[in-house]
């Protein structure tokens, strides 16, 4: 059996060069040379075993396999991107085949595209399985991680209000102070009845946020005003054309914003919020940033939970996602979403 030559090097660099981000992500950068060297090396399998069929998907659980969709998904590479590396992987290297393989007249050459057909193809039932598999599941642990957001804010905040507003209410009944006293317990009962019910609006508010037929850049500024509505400390600009993305992607990002402002106001409410949109032909790059008292982004936190779901979001859109902070600098979250898909 004869093994991949020099032309297979050039025809990989080709690729690289199609995608830029290999030359940045190693990991990427690996699976894409052990993939390629492997189906180049079962496609002469397949020829010298004369395996004449072109047909791989009877095989589309194999666990090596999959293993590449798997980290397609983890980086947010689409399936699509390796279908086409692997258009261009048999566009140019199929000549070199059929001369590498000897073959001449019509069934051998026939023989030999089948084999390298099945070579290359045969990862992809297996990777865009995989791929589908990791995004279901990090779209059902974001929704997991929402349920239990949801749920802890219900208990530490809107429900400890309730209860402190109550003990006010129930001290004044059981106690019967003087007047001056009295007052004093009821008004807090009131303010502190009066900010459970706004968190209670607020996480009403942030729950039916939609996009609809705005554009991302409208629909944060919407939501906000409905947030936030007597708060001037907020500023949301946008530079560049913004244009309409896809609804679930729009929806995904709209979310990652909204909570973004929201912790914003739960830690640094004293601060300003600063919101750019920064439009290119390809991404959106979305900064909420925040001169509050920041805090230190390398310590684990009570409210990691929060983010962890934020970078869950993003992923499920190919988006990138960083927060960063240092206390007394204030806190920044990016997210950039690229523009495209269905």
């Amino acid at each position: 059996m004869q093994h991949p030559s020099d032309p297979l090097i050039a025809i990989a660099e080709q690729i690289e060069a199609r995608f830029p981000e290999l030359a940045t992500d190693p990991d990427l950068a690996q699976s894409l040379e052990d993939n390629v060297t492997s189906m180049i090396h079962e496609a002469y399998a397949r020829y010298a075993a004369g395996d004449g069929s072109s047909i791989v998907s009877d095989a589309f659980l194999d666990p090596e396999h999959l293993a590449t969709g798997t980290l397609h998904a983890e980086q947010s590479q689409h399936p699509a991107g390796a279908m086409l590396a692997a258009e261009m992987l048999f566009d140019a290297y199929l000549p070199v085949f059929v001369e590498e393989v000897g073959a001449v007249d019509v069934p051998d050459v026939l023989r030999a595209t089948r084999a390298l057909h099945a070579g290359i193809w045969n990862r992809f039932p297996a990777g865009a399985i995989a791929y589908t598999e990791a995004l279901r599941q990090r779209a059902s642990s974001a929704h997991l991680d929402s349920r239990t957001q949801i749920a802890r804010d219900l208990h530490d905040r809107i429900a400890h209000a309730i209860i402190a507003g109550v003990q006010r209410v129930d001290l004044v009944l059981f106690t019967d102070p003087p007047a001056p006293t009295r007052v004093g317990h009821l008004e807090d009962a009131a303010r502190l009845l009066r900010d459970a019910l706004g968190e209670v609006q607020d996480l009403a508010v942030a729950l039916h946020a939609r996009v609809g037929d705005d554009l991302l850049d409208s629909a944060l500024a919407r939501h906000a005003a409905d947030l936030f509505p007597e708060d001037a400390s907020i500023s949301i600009s946008s530079h560049g054309t913004p244009v309409a993305m896809p609804s679930w992607k729009s929806e995904e990002a709209l979310t990652i914003l909204l909570e973004a402002l929201t912790n914003w106001r739960k830690h640094a409410r004293d601060s300003t919020a600063t919101v750019h949109f920064e439009w290119s032909d390809t991404a959106v790059t979305v900064t909420v940033s925040d001169d509050g008292p920041g805090f230190d982004d390398t310590e684990e936190r009570r409210g990691r939970l929060g983010r962890r779901t934020m970078q869950e979001r993003a992923g499920l859109i190919g988006a990138r996602f960083a927060i960063t902070s240092r206390p007394g600098d204030g806190t920044t979250v990016a997210l950039i979403v690229p523009i495209g898909g269905v």
